[in-house]
């Protein structure tokens, strides 16, 4: 294959095209899946998520500040 000096890998526009077309002629459509949180069951458990999170974090403080008075 004798391609020009300015495409020295033989990719000419018109093979680009054609390689585009090709590909487009196979492809199917993608079903797109929607975002995580777009319906209200998943936003509320994630609140729920993070509201257990905080609850717990409070928790373990309250262990820790009990276990430091029983220290003293």
């Amino acid at each position: 294959m004798n391609s020009p000096p300015d495409y020295p890998d033989g990719l000419t526009r018109a093979v680009i095209d054609a390689l585009v077309a090709e590909v487009d002629a196979l492809a199917r459509p993608v079903h797109r899946v929607p975002p995580l949180f777009a319906d209200r069951d998943a936003a509320l458990r994630r609140e729920r998520r993070h509201a257990h999170r905080a609850l717990a974090r409070v928790t373990r403080a309250v262990l820790v500040a009990a276990e430091g008075e029983e220290a003293a």
